[in-house]
């Protein structure tokens, strides 16, 4: 007799009524267009799921940013791929942490050490990449005639500011972070996703560079399976900081693995490291974990405050983990279809985490 594959999550429910309230009257006109055109949302506390559902559309206007005709649109499902722009980085932080853990890198180390092509820059260490604490500019430049070219270019561009002088976004750390991991561990960096983080834990829709069988929400225009992040297009689709495609049950096995230790990916000890704020001499604003922001309460609403980690990404998506709580929320938008200036996502990420707590 055939032995049945256990539901990751177990089934359980009394909150979805309430989410879907608050995450779909973001969807009215406000007052000329909706804040996003759709997205889906996923929430599970100690493991139970309490919701799971789509709502708005995956497309809704042409490449020309003009209203499709309601019979035109195409709905978003529970099934449709969102690209997570910065979401990104958390994987590359885990890749990394499993390079930590096996002995092939170390965070105090130069980044120099692995990178030949860092020069100039032998103060800055991998732990830096990692916090966001490296001087590196927030504005990536993409000069060169082929990706390996203004990958190279990238990696040179000196720092703007001190190594460990002070928190500074930049998604130059995880470009640089995502060639360390694909360069110690002899692998391109989208295989290793798939081999060692989708594949442990059966994200089957995960991935970079997502086929056109796959259905993937629109971002600015029309666009629809490719990357949004001009950066991580330059590159080729795949990076450290960018490019990778995935549902919401997919992000939130992710946030389920980091919230029960870490398992199959990471030891506990790796993710309390992982979790802690290691920039708190630079103040609340720039509580950084090692992949991760702390308590961020500008998307993580009234979770933040007792250890909440996760990330956000430019297109409207981001993950929260509360493990206080053991709640892991997911929300995932294209909030940048069909025009990245016309909204901000962070009043409904907030509005949905502050749900969560009613």
């Amino acid at each position: 007799m055939p032995v049945a594959t256990p539901d990751p999550w177990r089934a359980g429910s009394s909150r979805a009524g309430r989410l879907r309230d608050v995450v779909t009257r973001f969807l009215a006109p406000s007052p000329v267009h909706p804040l996003f055109p759709g997205g889906v949302l996923f929430a599970a506390v100690d493991g139970a799921v309490v919701a799971h559902f789509a709502f708005g559309d995956a497309v809704r206007y042409d490449a020309a940013r003009v209203e499709l005709p309601l019979d035109q649109r195409v709905p978003a499902t529970v099934e449709t791929l969102y690209d997570l722009a910065s979401l990104t980085k958390t994987f590359t932080a885990v890749l990394a942490l499993r390079l930590v853990e096996g002995g092939a890198l170390a965070l105090d180390a130069p980044v120099l050490e692995y990178l030949p092509s860092f020069v100039d820059k032998s103060a800055i260490t991998v732990r830096m990449l990692l916090t966001h604490t490296s001087g590196l500019s927030k504005d990536v430049p993409l000069v060169g005639a082929s990706a390996a070219a203004r990958l190279e270019h990238v990696l040179r561009e000196p720092p703007v500011g001190p190594a460990g002088g002070g928190y500074l976004y930049a998604d130059q750390n995880f470009i640089a972070l995502g060639e360390i991991v694909t360069h110690l561990a002899g692998e391109p960096l989208d295989v290793l996703v798939r081999q060692q983080i989708a594949g442990p834990l059966g994200m089957a829709r995960t991935g970079f560079r997502p086929p056109p069988s796959l259905p993937a929400a629109a971002t600015e225009g029309a666009t629809r399976g490719t990357v949004h992040d001009p950066s991580a297009a330059a590159f080729g689709g795949v990076a450290g900081h960018a490019g990778l495609f995935a549902t919401a049950a997919d992000v939130a096995l992710l946030a389920r693995a980091l919230l029960a230790g870490g398992g199959p990916l990471l030891r506990p000890s790796t993710v309390d490291l992982m979790r802690t704020d290691a920039n708190q001499r630079f103040g609340p604003a720039a509580a950084h974990g090692l992949g991760v922001d702390v308590d961020q309460a500008w998307y993580m609403g009234k979770l933040a405050g007792h250890g909440a980690f996760g990330h956000t990404g430019f297109t409207g998506t981001s993950m929260v983990c509360d493990p206080r709580r053991r709640i892991a929320l997911v929300l995932l938008t294209n909030r940048v279809h069909p025009d990245a200036t016309w909204g901000n996502n962070n009043p409904a990420r907030r509005a949905v985490a502050d749900a969560m707590l009613a």
